[in-house]
């Protein structure tokens, strides 16, 4: 429900079989769900994010990190990226060492780990619910898939709707140090929940903790693999290099357009010096980064 009211079209549902005398599934469970969703699943579906609603094991995200790097890989061409929240009751301290530990920009972690949430019956008699992360997690990815935006529309300042106000409040001391650690937070901003800094658990670089950098690379490789799919089995003349670095340079120019990507250059083909089967085809481009910080200079003087 949060991911659809928040701008998802399509949501996927797996379910995983609680273990007996427990509230919870075993962690094999969980991932030999993960590996069930590997691979092209029925009606040639590939899902771009993936959601454990499950916000209490550092293990379980290791197992699914590893499975989207593998996904995404050049080999299987199924590329993916997940948004996990915590459980209710981790602390700041706990939330930080986990990103830490994943240290993957595939992986993005939610925090606060609390939020609450109004039901309305039949009569019209309201309720407060308390939720925790993994649901955040939900509304946030409904949000990033919501075809109302791209993949280069920046997290940072994006607003999240369906809920009634975080259950834990952070000052911007307290933000600021759990972000540091590579965790996406959240702050209430009535009516409204807002992402205050978007952030992957790779801290390592601007390209790897900005959240929209994967996605605008693995748009650019699927729109590439579209466009020069057709010079597969076809005669390898002379000529066809050329053709192909003009398909693939009017994609290019299209994302430039599309605000996807900001300039490209050194688009070239040519034919493997191990095969000459084989077409090697190359080209640099740059993401559309968002703007995040704003640096501003007064001059007090006491006459202009």
């Amino acid at each position: 429900y949060l991911a659809l009211l928040n701008g998802a079209v399509l949501v996927g549902i797996k379910q995983v079989q609680t273990a007996e005398g427990d509230t919870q599934a075993r962690l094999t469970s969980y991932r030999a769900a993960i590996e069930e969703l590997e691979g092209v699943l029925p009606g040639q579906a590939k899902p771009d994010i993936i959601i454990p609603l499950r916000g209490d094991s550092t293990s379980l995200y290791q197992i699914l990190a590893r499975s989207n790097d593998i996904q995404s890989s050049i080999r299987y061409r199924s590329e993916r990226t997940s948004i996990v929240g915590v459980s209710a009751g981790t602390t700041p301290e706990q939330v930080g060492a986990m990103a830490q530990t994943l240290g993957n920009a595939r992986m993005r972690v939610v925090y606060p780990d609390m939020a609450t949430i109004t039901f309305t019956d039949q009569f019209n008699n309201s309720r407060e619910e308390i939720i925790d992360g993994p649901y955040l997690a939900a509304a946030l990815a409904g949000s990033v898939v919501s075809p109302n935006v791209d993949v280069a529309t920046p997290w940072t300042g994006r607003k999240l709707v369906g809920f009634t106000q975080l259950a834990r409040q952070l000052d911007a001391v307290q933000q600021n140090l759990v972000a540091v650690k590579g965790v996406t937070v959240l702050e209430d901003k009535p009516p409204f929940l807002r992402v205050r800094h978007g952030l992957t658990t790779n801290m390592a670089n601007i390209l790897t903790k900005t959240p929209t950098i994967i996605p605008i690379a693995d748009e650019v490789q699927r729109q590439a693999r579209v466009v020069l799919e057709q010079f597969i089995g076809i005669k390898f003349l002379p000529g066809v290099l050329s053709q192909g670095e003009g398909r693939l340079a009017m994609m290019l120019k299209a994302l430039v357009s599309a605000q996807i990507i900001s300039a490209y250059t050194g688009v070239k083909a040519k034919v493997s010096a191990d095969d000459p089967t084989v077409a090697e085809v190359e080209a640099f481009y740059s993401p559309v980064f968002p703007l995040l910080y704003l640096i501003l200079t007064f001059h007090l003087r006491s006459s202009l």
